[in-house]
């Protein structure tokens, strides 16, 4: 039993270790830079609502922070530099005329779209070094951590974002120690 406790362990140090570079390894920053890169360079969380915005259409400020899972003043802030950058525009909604919604700008529109390309042709060439039974299998578990990581935080988050007992997770996941190192 020890030896399936000790693999899980290396098994959640791996998947630390993997999504930590995932996020600020050496090799993300490069990506970062590829897609997202040169003279107008956004960060991802400004592409990721430039990107909800143009794949969505015209979107309600609240609308836009439900669809990136962020808080109304993060939204409010991303939607500032968006505008300041011409790559989005407020519009009064029809429909409510308390509310505004957000669109894409000609400007950002041919933006999103430099940048979609660029994530089609780096995709296509990571993914070629995969099999398709390799990249249908990993879609899927990545869907499924995805899913997993909502249904954690939906059911372990505080009021405040917080999670709920810190201490039980870290030790339990083995993740506290990897990404501390």
């Amino acid at each position: 039993m020890e030896t399936a406790t000790t693999s899980q362990a290396d098994l959640r140090r791996r998947i630390g270790r993997a999504w930590r570079q995932l996020r600020r390894g050496a090799g993300a920053v490069g990506v970062r830079e590829y897609f997202y890169g040169g003279p107008d360079a956004l960060d991802m969380a400004l592409a990721d609502a430039l990107s909800e915005i143009y794949l969505a259409g015209p979107l309600r400020m609240g609308d836009l922070a439900e669809a990136l899972q962020i808080t109304p003043a993060s939204t409010t802030r991303a939607v500032n530099c968006l505008v300041e950058k011409g790559y989005v525009g407020r519009v009064k909604n029809l429909d409510d005329q308390r509310s505004i919604k957000v669109s894409v700008t000609p400007t950002g529109e041919a933006r999103m779209e430099n940048i979609h390309n660029k994530i089609g042709l780096g995709l296509n060439e990571i993914l070629s070094e995969f099999s398709e039974q390799e990249q249908n299998q990993f879609a899927h578990s990545l869907e499924r951590f995805v899913e997993a990581m909502d249904n954690f935080v939906e059911d372990q988050a505080t009021p405040t974002m917080g999670i709920a007992n810190t201490d039980t997770m870290a030790d339990a996941s083995g993740f506290h120690t990897d990404l501390d190192e």
